[in-house]
This record gives structure tokens, sequence and C-alpha cells, in this order.
């Protein structure tokens, strides 16, 4: 490099040094920007004489000495901030003393936070939505099978797949509005009835419409006397998977538990058909599950949101009265599953068909309508049936 080059360069690094401690010169310092505004502003209220909000300022310094010093600093930057003091009938500072002390106590503060050593200090932490559940469900008794006080928080963040790391559960203003908006719901359904709710009693015996796609075939196979599953919960397109109770999409009336006595049987649990073929286990016995169901969630004869399996039966080959207990929310209906059914039934119909032709009438059309009457009325896949349905409760023990 030639000397005129040498000589640029050292000359560009020195007007760059220049404007760096002119720079530094001219940032707010705690004698010149800081100080004077205490003095002017806060003191009267927060120094030797009164300590309002056992605040005092007039002993601050230029460097934050502890923890609780940092307090006081964060306290006068959070009023600046929020333009809450000086209160008013005080003297107001001028814009630029306000800005030079914020620019200070925003530096200052930031320094003090990067020189802790972070191995040094203890991450208060809240609670995860998932934590939040099971400490309302212990502290309050409040049953969480369907209510889910935490489903408009906002998703925890992970940290290596796990939900319960301190630094990443950040507390916001609007996940604030969530917790208050969870607490109402929360206390809401912790105050059960002063007064016990009567106990009804509902029964079904007929009328057992499921789906459109389905009852175009029931009406003329069973006309709707018993209803009958099909498909495994999780088909991509079901069919017969879910059995709501037509007439009681409104569900139950009050919180609580009912009782659910009903007549149910599986039916061709060993069929004729290649096992690979149908996908089920002949040695198995059909397993009938209950669902909840909320009309207000979307169709009753599809998959909801909030649907945990509520209990299990297994079914014998003939009819059998069955009773279990299960919790229902208010405004939720019980929905019957087929736990270990066909994988894919709307595929299955026209698949049986075709692979025993020999056992089904001559089809007149061809298409999903006419496989699936001819599989239902004249095949033998594996189903559950179930003839009648009684409903009772809610049942208080106290």
């Amino acid at each position: 490099m030639s000397a005129s080059r040498v000589s640029v360069v050292l000359a560009l690094l020195c007007s760059v040094g220049v404007a760096e401690d002119r720079k530094t010169a001219d940032a707010p310092s705690f004698d010149k920007a800081v100080a004077p505004f205490l003095n002017a502003h806060c003191v009267r209220c927060h120094g030797p004489r009164q300590q309002k909000a056992n605040r005092r300022f007039d002993r601050l310094g230029g460097e934050i000495a502890d923890d609780e010093a940092l307090v006081d600093y964060q306290d006068v930057l959070d009023q600046l901030n929020l333009g809450t003091m000086p209160p008013e009938g005080a003297a107001r500072p001028t814009d630029a003393a306000r800005a030079d002390v914020v620019a200070w106590l925003t530096a200052r503060i930031a320094r003090y936070h990067a020189s802790r050593d972070p191995t040094d200090r203890t991450v208060l932490r809240r609670l995860n939505a998932r934590e939040y559940r099971n400490t309302i469900r212990d502290l309050l008794h409040v049953d969480t099978t369907m209510f889910d006080p935490t489903a408009r928080f906002p998703r925890d963040q992970t940290t290596e797949n796990l939900d319960n790391v301190g630094e990443t559960l950040v507390t916001s203003g609007h996940l604030l509005a969530r917790f208050l908006e969870a607490a109402d719901l929360v206390v809401e359904k912790a105050m059960t009835p002063l007064d016990r709710p009567e106990v009804r009693t509902w029964t079904f015996t007929d009328g057992f419409r499921q789906q459109p796609e389905i009852d175009q075939v029931h009406v003329h196979t069973n006309g709707f006397e018993w209803m009958t599953l099909y498909d495994v919960v999780g088909a991509d397109k079901p069919e017969g998977a879910y059995g709501p109770i037509d007439r009681f999409r409104e569900g139950v009336p009050v919180d609580g538990v009912y009782e659910i006595r009903l007549k149910a049987e599986g039916v061709n649990r060993e069929h004729p058909y290649d096992r690979d073929f149908v996908g089920t286990d002949p040695s198995e016995p059909l397993r009938l599950g209950i669902v909840p169901g909320d009309e207000r969630a979307g169709f009753l004869h599809h998959s909801q949101p909030v649907e945990p399996l509520l209990v299990e039966i297994e079914l014998a080959d003939e009819p059998t009265w069955h009773t279990v207990r299960v919790p229902l929310d208010r405004g939720y209906t019980p929905r019957f599953t087929f736990r270990n059914g066909l994988l894919d039934a709307r595929g299955t119909w026209g698949r049986l068909v075709r692979k025993y032709p020999d056992q089904f009438p001559e089809r007149k059309r061809r298409g999903i309508v006419e496989d699936r009457r001819h599989a239902i009325e004249f095949g033998k896949l594996p189903q559950i049936r179930i003839h009648e349905i009684e409903i009772r409760g809610p049942l208080y023990d106290q």
C-alpha cells in the first residue's frame, strides 16, 4: 500500500474516533441530565422529607448498585414512559429533558442486565396451559374432561420439545387478558348449583337417524329402528363413525354425571371375507366408545375439536344391556363410536361389491350410492348395533 493511501486510511480512522468521542460526549449523563431532573421533578415527593409510595430518589447515583436499586430506576423509567409522573399540577419537564432521562435510564438498565450472570438468577415463570388446567382441576375440583379454560390462550413456546422452560414462558398483555377471561369461566364453572338439579330421564327406542349418506340406506333396511356404526374414528370421510342421538342434539341441560343404559350388540365379528381385506380382527370383541358432541362445534356425525373418550365397552355378539356413568357438560350430547371398526367404510363399500360379486345382486347403476346400498343391505361387514338408549341425570352425590 502506498504512503498516500496509508495517510487516507489513518485520516478516516481518526475521523471515526473523533465522531465516536463526540457522540459519547453528547450522550446524556447522570450528573448533567438525570440528577438535575430528579431534583427538579421527583425529590419533593420522593426525598428526605416524604417518600410517597415508599420511594426515595434523592440517593440514586450514576451506577445501579443491586437489584433493589434496579427497582427504583425501573420505576422512574416506567412512570416517565407512561407519562404519569410528574403528576398533574406539578412543574412539567420539557420533552427534550424527559427524552434524555429516558435514554440514560434505558441504556443503564440494559447494561446492568447484560452484566448479570444468567446462571445466578432464578427465572420466575408462569404456568403453561397444561399445568394451568391441571391446577384448576386439583384446586377447585373442576372436571376438565370437556371444559378447557385455556382454549383461547396463545400456544406455549417450546424449547427442545419442552413446553415448561421458564425463559420461553413469557407473559404478554394479550395472554393476561385471556387469563382474566379464564378466571371468570373457572369461577362460574366451580360454583355448582346451590339446589340439587332435578334428575331427568330421556329414552330413545327408534328414530336413530345418523347422517345423510347412510340414512338413505337405513330408511329401507331398518327404518331407523336401531343405530348402526361402521367406521373407526379418524376415517378421512367417515360414514357411520359417529352415532349421535338425533332427538337429543341440544345435549344435557346441566353439567354433571349422567347414567347411560344402552342395549347394544356386535354384529358380524366373524365375517365371511378375507381378514386382511376387511382389516378387523375376528378374535377381538367389537368395542363401543362414547364421546361428547356439541352441535355448536359442527356436525355431530363428524369429528370435533373436543371429544375425549368417556368410556369404552366390549360388546357381546348378541343384544346385551350395559350401564355406564359419564361426565357431560351443559350442551353436550353423548355420541357412540366404533373403536375397532372399518378403517374406510366409504371406500370399502365398492371394493367389497367388486371383490365378492357372487354375494350381491346385480347393480343397476355404478357409483358410491349403489355400492353403499348393496354393501349395507346384503353385506356382512363388522358393525355395532344399538337398539335402545336411556340417559338419566344429572346425578350429584351431594
